[in-house]
Order: structure tokens, then sequence, then C-alpha cells
């Protein structure tokens, strides 16, 4: 399919599975020992964490996968892994290390709206390309045009219409919202849970707060019980999120859980702090690990059988198609490695991912908007079995 005069690129399976190696043409990606550095911005606190820490090992597994495979022409692919800790401050600084210091060809990270939406402004400022694997906030990418992307797509076009849909369908009539006070991604999210309820004349009967890594939210939830709500929208990062369905359950709180899609990326994390009282949660999804694509489901089962991980989390899928889409753009370009001409190369990363109008990876097929947000399916997860599936009948 092509929009706008822009290529469409198709990733084949084999391309990911057989890496980037071999073939090499004559030019400054001809074979030879040495290496492109793809940065990597994390974040080891903050209620996104988790998401960060599968992020991290999605591209770890990327690299590990196009290094056991030849690299690229013979030269290898390394991450340079940076720490925001969840730090403005520490974002204005860590990206122009990576542009200057480490001379990174591209960035993968921060998952969250928050940190993208500074570190992609000041990557897109010094002219690196950078992939959000997770950001989905509205505007994110505002400012961050045209060397930053999201392999998301953003709330407003996905979230709000699956849980409009699930919030009709289920015949909801109250709602209460919980919110991270301390986060602008989830204060984000409570905007977006309070425009889906007008939109759907479905009553806020109560609202609370909190500030990330509260330890107790017994408070909270006793003013939510005592409005008793048909549901509780969880505007939090999934560990909180997580605590707050236990605390809930154990006030009998009856409500059934709703999340955006960030809630589903994180579902591990989410399932792993609230136990069985997360069961039942509804969450916007974008991504199926179940995927029966016959390029993504290869790539998943692989993944599955090398990490041991029965269903491969979104923000993994999405940094593992990140640093693949970055790595097949260098090889098909024949840039030369060692940040030999980095200023070129970077220009050229950006024009390709700008022009990729379908990619095929383990997240299924990405397409890129004008904006650098990327356009995904539609889905309902719910927590089944202590783990988020997607809910075929609601489609």
């Amino acid at each position: 399919m092509l929009r706008g005069g822009r290529a469409a690129v198709v990733l084949a399976a084999a391309l990911a599975l057989t890496a980037c190696g071999g073939g090499g043409e004559p030019g400054g990606g001809e074979p030879g020992g040495g290496v492109y550095r793809i940065g990597v911005v994390t974040s080891s606190t903050g209620p996104f964490a988790a998401n960060h820490t599968t992020m991290v090992a999605g591209a770890e597994y990327a690299v590990k996968v196009l290094n056991e495979n030849g690299g690229i022409n013979g030269n290898k692919v390394e991450l340079v892994t940076v720490d925001g800790q969840n730090n403005p401050t520490s974002l204005a600084t860590l990206i122009p290390q990576l542009a200057t210091r480490d001379q990174v060809y591209a960035i993968v990270g921060p998952v969250d709206s928050a940190g993208c939406e500074i570190a992609c402004a000041t990557a897109n400022k010094l002219e690196v390309p950078i992939v959000s694997p997770g950001a989905g906030r509205p505007g994110v990418l505002a400012n961050s045009r045209p060397y930053g992307f999201t392999l998301a797509q953003p709330d407003a076009a996905n979230s709000t219409a699956v849980l409009s849909k699930a919030i009709r369908d289920l015949g909801f009539t109250t709602a209460a919202i919980i919110t991270d006070e301390a986060n602008a991604t989830t204060k984000a999210q409570a905007d977006l849970f309070t425009q889906i309820f007008a939109d759907t004349g479905v009553q806020v009967v109560q609202r609370a707060t909190f500030a990330s890594g509260d330890s107790s939210f017994a408070s909270q939830i006793t003013s939510i019980a005592a409005a008793d709500p048909d549901v509780l929208a969880l505007a939090a990062g999934p560990d909180d999120a997580g605590r707050i369905a236990r605390e809930a359950r154990s006030q009998k709180l009856r409500a059934t859980f709703l999340g955006t899609g960030a809630l589903q990326s994180g579902g591990s994390a989410y399932v792993a702090a609230g136990g069985e009282a997360t069961e039942g949660t509804i969450a916007a999804a974008q991504y199926d690990p179940h995927s029966s694509n016959p390029v993504a489901a290869p790539l998943l089962e692989k993944a599955q059988a090398d990490t041991g991980q029965a269903d491969i989390p979104l923000n993994f899928a999405y940094a593992f198609d990140a640093v693949n889409m970055v790595a097949t753009l260098i090889k098909e370009k024949n840039l030369a490695p060692d940040g030999t001409d980095i200023a070129n190369a970077r220009r050229q990363i950006q024009e390709g991912l700008n022009a990729m109008d379908r990619y095929v990876g383990m997240a299924d097929v990405t397409t890129f908007a004008e904006d650098g947000t990327a356009e995904r399916p539609q889905l309902r997860s719910v927590v089944q079995g202590g783990k988020f599936v997607i809910d075929k009948s609601a489609s």
C-alpha cells in the first residue's frame, strides 16, 4: 500500500532471522571489523521502570540475533545504554552524550511519553533518529519531527476507541478514576479517561490521587469504594496499578478495572503486583503476542523459545523491531560503520524511517503516519488466567 507517494517497505521474516549479514556491496558498508552503535534510553526508576526493562531486553535480543548472523555486512552492532532515572534533566544531558561521544546511528527509547517528549525533542535538534517503543500520549512528537518516531499508536486514536466500545458493550454507567499525580504520562491518562467517560455518558462519581511508589492506597480505595462505581480507571504505571487492584479487592470493591494500552504493555508487571485481583481487568491494546501474521508469528515463536517467555511483551517486540528497522536501513543504504560520515548516515536513516509505509516484524505491520506515530490495530485485552489476552469476540 502506498500513501502520498511514500515508499512501501516490507521486511520479510528471513531478514530478521538471518539478520543483515553477508552479501556486502562495495562502498561504505563493505564487510569488515567495524561497529554500528545504537543508543538505548531507559529508566530504572519511575512508574514505567518495568516497561523500560522489557524494552532493553527486546533491543538486546535484536542485537544478539543480528550479531549471531554476521551483523551488518560483517560489522558488529552494539548498544550504548544510558539510564535517565525518570529525570528530565538527565535526559537533556544523556541524549547529546549519545550523539557526540558515542556517535550512535540512532536511538531507541524512552518507552514513556513524558521521557520521549524530552528525549525525542533533544535528539531531533541534534538530528539523530530516535524511535520510542511505546510513547502514546497525543502530541508527544510535536517538537520532535522529522527525526522522532514512536512505534505506538497515540491513545487518542487507540485507547479512546477501544475503551469507549467496551463501556458501551458492557453497559457501565458510573466510574472512578485514580491518578498518579507525580507523572505527566499518567496525568494525561486521567484526562483521557475523563473525556472517554464524558463522551460515553458515564458519570464520574469519585476521583483519587497518589504519587508514584506510594506504599499504601487504603485511604484512596476507601473513598472510591464508598461511591461503588461500575469501573475504576487506573491512570497509573503497571506496578502501582497492580497494588491498587490488590487493595481494591481486599476492600471488596467490585468495580471492573480499566486501563489504557500502557497497562497491557506492562501487563506482566501489573499481574505480578496485583495477583488474582487483576483478573477481569480490561485494557486497550494494539499488539497481539499471538499474531497469526506469517512474518510476525515465527519471530514471536523464536523469541519465546530463546527467552523462555510464554508471551512476548509489547515493549520487547517494539524495541526488537526498532533495532531491526535501523539495521535494515543501514544495510540497504550501505552506510559506513564506526561513525564515518555520521551526520549523513543519520539523515539517511531518518529519511528511510519516514518513507516506511509498511514494515512487517515481530509486532506485525507498522506504518508511520506523517506525524511519526504508528498506525496500529485497535484491540481489546482482558486479564484471564494471570495474563492479558486479546478478546477476539470484541473486534
